[in-house]
């Protein structure tokens, strides 16, 4: 029997493959869900709650849409991202002994979403492509952040006169600028983006410097350190000595500096934020929270259950001691364990490790700089984890990032591997 030619295939006759031109839009709608989505989640809008909130039921809207549209891309995605799947699920649960039933379910089906969204992001998006979009996003805000302060509008300035740009706290402009001083230096690395990467860079420096975040400026000189190491991963042995001598060299100097001139770097932290060695206001906080771990030791009181605001509740005996609107301990391992206990310190730890375990494959079979974008992120989230509520939050930037660079790495290192050519003999 004669087969039929690619002309005569009935089945390929009769299909309808979409226009290219769909296919353009589909893309175009992604790349613009991706930015917005990115731009909300970096708390861009928080000083406009209103809009903040009208954003995220825009971006839930589009979500569910694109899930739908790409389902099998999703479906997959959402396979891959499985260890992130159990935080969600750990805070469905605690939902039986939160002291906040509702509060509880309300945001884990926040996080929940959130989780998702950073996995379709990952199945859609490259390591180069996420790393784009969240350098564009982040120096748009570091630009706003710098006209107002430039201005000296009071919006940009906390109650005690320290720098936040459009962020709610000070911290997040010097998180959001480390980030952004990554995006740089792996942009300026792979030679895409040169002159925006490096005025971007200085911007991010001198945002940095005016938000005296001591976590921030210590991250700053820790990236110095970080980064010859994850960018010459797989460079030939004499780059890659090279480079390691290099940061050796750096965290050297920093060490000889302080000794040599006798300098006390946490004191300096400390006097850069005005505040006294003691850390007499983070101290008190801290351990207010250590105080409700040894009362729920094991589930905690449940996800996103303490600073519910209610009237004669504990958050709000803590607000009045602190006299500060508090929202969180400005710790994610302290947060984390008073909302869900021991058992949340584990699965963040057990998540944690499997992260690491991708990053460090990435970078094995990494091609260019971007392969080290997920080892840049586990250090800076593990570090920046220590002044913030990073982790396990419904609607962060943060969470969203780990979903994406967690499949996006995944799809990475699924991909085969380039032949090697083979060197013919001459004949």
């Amino acid at each position: 029997m004669t087969s039929l030619s690619h002309s005569q295939d009935p089945y390929r006759a009769h299909s309808f493959p979409a226009p290219r031109s769909q296919d353009a839009a589909l893309r175009l709608l992604e790349w613009a869900f991706l930015s917005f989505t990115l731009l909300v989640a970096a708390y861009a809008f928080s000083l406009l709650r209103p809009l903040e909130s009208l954003s995220w039921y825009l971006i839930y809207l589009v979500a569910l849409g694109l899930f739908v549209l790409k389902y099998g891309s999703f479906l997959s995605s959402v396979w891959r991202s499985a260890p992130l799947l159990l935080w969600p699920l750990l805070a469905v649960l605690s939902f039986f002994w939160s002291d906040n039933p509702p509060q509880t379910l309300r945001s884990a089906i926040q996080l929940s979403m959130t989780v998702l969204i950073g996995a379709y992001i990952g199945g859609r998006f490259s390591l180069l492509d996420i790393c784009r979009a969240l350098f564009w996003v982040l120096l748009g805000c570091a630009l706003a952040s710098l006209v107002l302060l430039l201005a000296k509008a009071g919006i940009a300035f906390d109650h005690n006169g320290v720098a936040r740009g459009i962020f709610p706290h000070k911290n997040v402009l010097g998180g959001r600028m480390v980030l952004l001083l990554i995006c740089s230096v792996l942009l300026l690395a792979v030679g895409r983006h040169r002159l925006p990467a490096s005025a971007a860079a200085v911007i991010a420096l001198i945002l940095i410097a005016s938000s005296q975040s001591a976590t921030s400026i210590l991250m700053t000189f820790g990236l110095a350190v970080v980064a010859p190491v994850f960018l010459a991963w797989r460079s030939p042995a004499p780059l890659r000595l090279l480079s390691y001598l290099i940061a050796a060299m750096i965290a050297a100097s920093a060490a000889w500096a302080v000794l040599a001139f006798d300098i006390d770097p946490a004191g300096l932290a400390l006097e850069a934020l005005g505040k006294e060695r003691t850390l007499t206001g983070r101290s008190v906080l801290w351990d207010f929270a250590l105080g409700l771990i040894e009362q729920r030791p094991y589930f905690g009181v449940g996800y996103d259950a303490f600073w519910d605001g209610r009237d004669g509740s504990t958050s709000s005996y803590v607000q009045y001691v602190m006299r500060h609107d508090l929202k969180n301990f400005h710790n994610s391992y302290l947060d984390i364990t008073v909302q869900l206990g021991l058992l949340g310190i584990c699965v963040i730890s057990l998540t944690g490790l499997w992260f690491a375990v991708r990053a460090v494959s990435t970078l094995n079979r990494g091609e260019d700089a971007t392969a080290a974008l997920p080892a840049f992120l586990l250090v800076f989230v593990v570090v920046y984890s220590l002044s913030e509520y990073a982790l396990f939050r419904q609607h962060a930037l943060i969470q969203i990032l780990l979903g994406a660079v967690l499949v996006a790495s995944w799809r990475f290192a699924a991909r085969p591997k380039a032949p090697v050519p083979l060197q013919h003999e001459a004949l």
